[in-house]
C-alpha cells in the first residue's frame, strides 16, 4: 500500500507515466490530478492522431521536431507561474519552520516570544541567519534537482503537496526541522542514469553546502575569528547534513530509493558522506573546541 501524493490516500498506488507521481485510483488519470505535465498528454493524443491519419515516415518527424523543442524549452531553466506561486508559498512555510525551531519543541507560539527576546537584545543577527540557512537550504536542495533534469532536456517542476501542508503543520507546531512542502516532478525521456543523478542532485547540494561551512569553520577557528559566527555555520552543517540525509532513505519517494535504484555504490557514498558530516556538526565540533 502507498499514499496518494494528492489526497493522502492508502491504496495500492499507481505511477503516473508523465509526473512519476504517486497516486489513489480515484486520482491516478493525469486530468484528475491535475498532472503538470498536462502538455506531454497532449503531445501524445497528437501523436496518435497523427499515426491514425498520417504516415509513419510523417509523424516521426513531428515526434522528432517536438521532442527537440521540448528539450530545448526544458533546458532553459523556466519557472511557470504555478511554479513560482508554489515556491512562494513552500519558502514562506520554510520560514516559518525555521521560526519554529528557536520554541525548543514548543512550536512558533513559544519561538515568536523567544525570537522577540533575542532581537531585543542585539541577536537579530542569529535569527536572520537561521532562518537563511533554513530557506537557502531548502531552495539549494530542490532547485539543484530542477535544474539537472532540464539539464538532460527533462521537464520538472516544483509543486506543492497537500502531504506537505501537513508535514508543514507538525514541523511549525512542534518545532521539527523537516522540509516536506512539496517535491519537484519530473517527466520526460531521460533514462534511469538521468534520472539517478536528477534525483541525487537534492542531497548531493546539501553535502557540498555542509562541506563547505564545516571547511569555512576549521579556517576562521585556526585564524582565531571564528566566533560568533561559528554557532551558525555548525549550525548549517547539521541542517544540511540531516536534510541530506534524510532524503537519501531508500523508500520511495525520498531521493534515496531512486538513487539506490540507479546505482547502489552512489548511494552508499552519499549516504555514509551525509553521515559523517552530521557526527561532525553534533559530535566532533566539539571535540575540535569549535563552538
Amino acid at each position: 500500500m502507498t499514499t496518494c501524493s494528492l489526497c493522502g490516500a492508502e491504496d495500492i498506488g499507481f505511477t503516473c507515466p508523465y509526473c512519476n507521481g504517486v497516486f489513489c485510483s480515484e486520482h491516478r488519470l493525469p486530468e484528475s490530478h491535475g498532472c503538470p505535465a498536462m502538455h506531454r498528454v497532449r503531445d501524445d493524443a497528437r501523436r496518435k492522431v497523427s499515426d491514425s491519419v498520417g504516415g509513419q515516415k510523417r509523424n516521426d518527424k513531428v515526434v522528432s521536431r517536438t521532442r527537440k523543442l521540448s528539450a530545448r524549452r526544458a533546458r532553459r531553466k523556466r519557472f511557470s507561474s504555478a511554479e513560482i506561486r508554489d515556491l512562494s508559498i513552500a519558502s514562506l512555510l520554510v520560514v516559518l519552520v525555521g521560526i519554529s525551531i528557536f520554541g525548543n519543541s514548543f512550536g512558533i507560539v513559544n519561538a515568536i516570544s523567544r525570537v522577540g527576546a533575542l532581537i531585543s537584545s542585539g541577536l537579530w543577527w542569529l535569527v536572520a541567519g537561521v532562518i537563511g540557512l533554513f530557506l537557502a537550504s531548502f531552495m539549494a536542495h530542490e532547485l539543484a534537482h530542477k535544474f539537472v533534469s532540464q539539464h538532460y532536456g527533462m521537464w520538472s517542476e516544483f509543486r506543492m503537496t497537500s502531504m506537505g501542508y501537513y508535514l508543514s503543520a507538525m514541523a511549525i507546531l512542534f518545532s521539527i526541522p523537516i522540509f516536506g512542502t512539496g517535491a519537484v516532478y519530473t517527466s520526460g525521456t531521460g533514462n534511469r542514469e538521468q534520472i539517478g543523478k536528477s534525483n541525487a542532485a537534492g542531497p548531493l547540494t546539501n553535502f557540498v553546502i555542509a562541506a563547505s561551512l564545516a571547511i569555512i569553520s576549521i579556517v576562521l577557528s585556526l585564524a582565531g575569528i571564528l566566533y560568533p559566527l561559528g554557532v551558525l555555520l555548525r549550525y548549517g552543517v547539521q541542517l544540511n547534513a540531516f536534510l541530506g540525509l534524510f532524503n537519501m532513505i531508500p523508500i520511495q519517494p525520498f531521493d534515496g530509493a531512486t538513487v539506490r535504484d540507479w546505482d547502489n555504490r552512489i548511494w552508499i557514498a552519499l549516504t555514509i558522506g551525509l553521515l559523517f558530516m552530521l557526527i561532525l556538526g553534533y559530535v566532533m565540533y566539539p571535540i575540535l573546541g569549535l563552538p
